[in-house]
């Protein structure tokens, strides 16, 4: 006779493991799962979510590239769910309950070198519906900064569903500041314009201190405004949120920066235009080839209410094998995030990178926010949809003769400065290429530095849309320091 599933033997370290980091007071589940009582009083509920995988959420299928921090039942946990359920729901012996855990929910870095913190509290109301918020915050930094860890807190556990940063050093966020009345300014799937770094960092309530490792770091440059952009979750009585981020400065003379870039976009679809029509269910390819060897350390689809289906694979330019880096058989909008490798990945040079991902504009997609279902178009908004896969790289190889500093990861005027700092009196070359390998233009030819600071003026007007990179030599053609760049309208995210 099989043994029977009761709560305290089997279900409650299920729960305990699995659920209670966010299925507890003051944090954005929107029910405690921390008592009998609690859990079973959603027990069906529980039975449901789980073997439809919308809890715990999770949207990747596991495939042969492991991702940090994954949340996902085995089956044989979901099988002890069900049977629990379906018997009936057993206590079991309370005496083997297990202690409720202890969560310390106070921030984890605990002596920041700098703060910054949202400039007014906002207030959610009260109504039950989500709500998408940018916040401008200033850092006044006079020198640009390397960054060795991040913290994002939120001010308030229980509406603050993600937040993503943006770096911008520009005024194109204050029009939009000022038109909105209250803290903030209302923004849906981007922060209205093109950022010089879009989701320079990003957080999601189960993400504590981001620690960057292998001498690779984030660089906060000077005179930087920080762009949180936030979820704000339903409610059902008006909350206020004050969030903040905190940073460690690097103390590594020599280091690699991560930059994340879309370099998955509309300019490299193979199957052109990108419109889906009324009723349509639709599939959209897209490609680049991996330019020079770069480490690769995260990746983030990007779609809106019509997206269904994301995967994203590479193929080997000698062996033709390929690889699913990220595989989503239902992509839900409200819990995208940004999926670490364990270890970061190379992409080696001539690596083809793919993505598809397909959209549902019918009737049966619940999430379509037309109805009836009408014609969508290339853009942010909640009524149009987006087709973008940020990659989080850093360059394997950097001489220590020349250090690149913060650089526009998208240019979108047709100029942008590019800053390096020169470590020895040399010759330079500095050049655009673009991801086929064609030399697009020469900034400057054997120009000699001196030691110190240095700032180009490169102009971008005349490349067609796509992604690009700077390469910069020296007087032997040994490649210094490269920096990959997308080159987009000015209302790419507008």
């Amino acid at each position: 006779m099989a043994q029977t599933v009761t709560f305290y033997e089997d279900i409650q370290p299920i729960i305990f493991k699995n659920c209670t980091s966010c299925h507890r007071p003051s944090q954005i589940a929107p029910m405690p799962f921390l008592s009998f009582d609690d859990i079973t009083a959603y027990g069906s509920m529980i039975k449901y979510v789980v073997n439809t995988n919308y809890m715990p959420p999770w949207m990747p299928e596991p495939n042969q590239v492991h991702l940090r921090n994954e949340r996902r039942l085995s089956k044989k946990e979901i099988n002890l769910i069900n049977a629990w359920v379906d018997s009936g729901m057993e206590p079991g012996n309370a005496a083997k309950s297990l202690s409720t855990p202890d969560y310390d929910d106070q921030p984890k870095m605990k002596k920041p070198d700098a703060v910054f913190s949202m400039q007014d509290s906002f207030e959610q109301y009260g109504v039950y519906y989500d709500q998408y918020k940018v916040f401008v915050i200033p850092t006044d930094l006079e020198e640009d900064k390397k960054i060795s860890a991040i913290e994002f807190v939120p001010g308030n556990s229980t509406i603050v569903r993600s937040c993503f940063v943006s770096i911008d050093r520009t005024d194109r966020s204050d029009p939009l500041d000022e038109w909105d009345p209250t803290s903030g300014y209302f923004s849906f799937g981007e922060v209205g314009f093109t950022p010089m770094e879009s989701r320079w960092f990003t957080w999601n309530p189960l993400q504590g201190v981001k620690d960057y490792e292998d001498g690779a770091v984030k660089v906060l440059p000077k005179g930087a405004k920080l762009l949180f952009h936030i979820h704000y979750g339903p409610t059902s009585k008006p909350l206020k949120d004050r969030s903040e981020l905190r940073i460690r400065f690097s103390k590594e003379p020599d280091s690699k920066i991560i930059q994340n870039i879309p370099l998955i976009h509309k300019y490299n679809l193979t199957n052109l235009p990108f419109e889906i029509e009324s009723k349509e269910v639709k599939r959209f390819h897209s490609k680049f080839i991996v330019p020079y060897d770069l480490s690769l350390h995260s990746i983030m689809p990007h779609s809106n209410l019509l997206g269904n289906t994301w995967e994203v694979f590479t193929v080997d330019p000698k062996s033709k094998k390929s690889k699913v880096l990220l595989r989503i058989e239902d992509w839900d909008f409200k819990w995208k995030e940004q999926y670490a490798f364990s270890e970061p990945m190379l992409l080696k040079k001539g690596t083809v990178v793919h993505a598809l991902a397909q959209y549902d504009n019918s009737e049966k997609n619940l999430s379509n926010p037309s109805d009836p279902p009408r014609k969508m178009t290339w853009g942010k908004r909640m009524f149009e949809e987006l087709f973008l896969v940020y990659f989080e790289v850093s360059p394997i190889e950097e001489s220590s003769k020349i250090q690149a500093l913060f650089n526009p990861s998208m240019v979108t005027n047709g100029k942008f400065s590019f800053d390096f700092e020169n470590k020895t009196p040399q010759k330079l070359t500095m050049e655009i290429i673009d991801f086929k390998g064609v030399k697009k233009g020469s900034i400057f030819q054997n120009k000699q530095f001196h030691v110190g600071p240095q700032k180009i003026d490169v102009n971008s007007k005349d490349l067609p849309f796509g992604n690009y990179y700077i390469e910069i030599s020296n007087e032997n053609q040994e490649v210094l320091t490269r920096h990959c760049f997308l080159n987009v309208e000015q209302d790419f995210f507008e």
